[in-house]
């Protein structure tokens, strides 16, 4: 009985969290660098340099905490060169988002966000299996992010980060990546989260992940309908890989093997 009952609790959370549709790997590193635009972020009640220690304290708080996924985001703090302002994200990654790094900024022109309900939003492309990159955009056109407090905000950038390393949104309301921010702060990462990015950015001995051309984007009440749970028929094949591996080791305990 209990081989079953591991067999559909794999197969139970594997169903929890999301990928956005995907054509190949993603980060081809797991130490991942982040770097803060120089664009102005008042419009949504803060500083550039206030932006910066969010971002720090928020990879921090949650994303650099995962003690099951290899993945270290690491901010390098704000860089004078690079501008976002006016830009799309498909531009901005195209035109100032360094190799296989994630931008993050404000923009308060960005296409889409003449809606103040609409907090951010992040979105990654990967040339090829080596070659990522990702652009994270808080709306600054007066947007309702004006009204959220300091760990409201880091809890937004989390989010926002999940989809900048490959998550999509999650089906379970206590996650970070739940799809919907409306009267819900979330203070820690839900199961389902964890695992996700292990399954994304695994230690080396535990497999590996896919991800590629996505994007989403966080809104009050904002569904994402580019998301979509593993395959089934590969969540079933593993678990049943799982469960023929450890009756073969309960076999051997019962009749264990005699050396002359």
């Amino acid at each position: 009985m209990k081989y079953f009952l591991s067999l559909f609790l794999i197969i139970h959370s594997a169903y929890s969290f999301t990928l956005n549709e995907s054509k190949g790997r993603g980060f081809p590193k797991n130490n991942i660098n982040i770097y803060i635009a120089s664009n102005d972020c008042s419009g949504a009640g803060f500083s550039t340099n206030k932006l910066r220690s969010m971002v720090s304290d928020s990879v921090a708080k949650f994303w650099n905490k995962v003690s099951t996924a290899d993945l270290y985001l690491d901010n390098h703090g704000i860089k004078d060169d690079l501008d976002i302002d006016g830009l799309t994200h498909e531009q901005a990654i195209n035109t100032v988002v360094p190799l296989n790094s994630i931008v993050a900024g404000c923009n308060d022109d960005a296409s889409g966000f003449n809606d103040p309900t609409i907090l951010g939003s992040a979105s990654i492309i990967c040339e090829s299996s080596s070659r990522c990159r990702s652009i994270l955009i808080l709306n600054s056109n007066n947007s309702a992010l004006n009204s959220f407090s300091t760990s409201e905000i880091e809890a937004v950038i989390a989010h926002e980060l999940g989809h900048a390393i490959g998550l999509g949104h999650s089906e379970t309301q206590h996650s970070l990546m739940y799809y919907s921010t409306g009267n819900k702060y979330q203070k820690w990462l839900g199961q389902d989260d964890i695992d996700g990015v292990t399954y994304l950015y695994p230690h080396e001995q535990e497999g590996c992940g896919f991800l590629g051309n996505m994007g989403a984007t966080i809104k009050l009440d904002d569904k994402n309908d580019h998301n979509f749970p593993f395959s089934g028929l590969m969540i079933l094949s593993f678990g049943a890989t799982l469960l023929l591996f450890r009756l073969l080791i309960h076999y051997r305990e019962i009749f264990p093997i005699k050396l002359n």
